[in-house]
């Protein structure tokens, strides 16, 4: 007999797992389900001597093949599972906070590289204030050159009303 053949006609592994050998929580409940059955061969042994017989090993395939140990099996496969995956999380948790930290970084590096910079700005107050202070002297030159007294227009505006 082969091992296939051994395996295929494993009642508990065709409950279990069936046709889907991908299944990790199914191969997982398997898994439990094959401790399981070590540990009570384990138990016989220490009590009698010797490994369980034919008869004892059909004997806890029924008992443990029943629809809710089955199920047993299956939910301790899930929780085992989940804190596996709760584990994996939490061991990744700062290796995943230090590269969104990392990203955000570079983020606001690439948008301050990209903005002008402090120095490009004040060079250009300073020339955007000389151009306003030249255009006001202009039209005060101008102003006085054309005999225009701005005071005096402003005073009569102020009569006027």
């Amino acid at each position: 007999m082969t091992l296939v053949a051994t395996l295929s006609r494993n009642p508990i592994f065709e409950k279990l797992v069936g046709d889907d050998e991908t299944d990790i929580e199914a191969l997982t409940a398997y898994a439990l389900y094959k401790k399981h059955k070590r540990e009570w061969a384990r138990d016989i042994e220490a009590q009698t001597g010797h490994l369980p017989t034919q008869e004892q090993n059909v004997a806890f395939f029924k008992v443990v093949g029943t629809t809710d140990q089955l199920e047993r099996y299956r939910k301790d496969a899930r929780d085992i599972l989940l804190a596996y995956a709760d584990q994996m999380v939490d061991a990744a948790r700062p290796a995943i906070e230090a590269r969104a930290i990392e990203g955000r970084i570079e983020a606001a590096s690439q948008r301050i590289e990209a903005s002008t910079s402090f120095w490009t700005n004040v060079k250009s107050g300073i020339v955007s204030t000389l151009i306003n202070t030249a255009v006001l002297l202009l039209l005060a030159v101008g102003i006085r050159l054309l005999g225009i007294d701005l005071l005096s227009a402003y005073q009569a505006l102020g009569v006027a009303n």
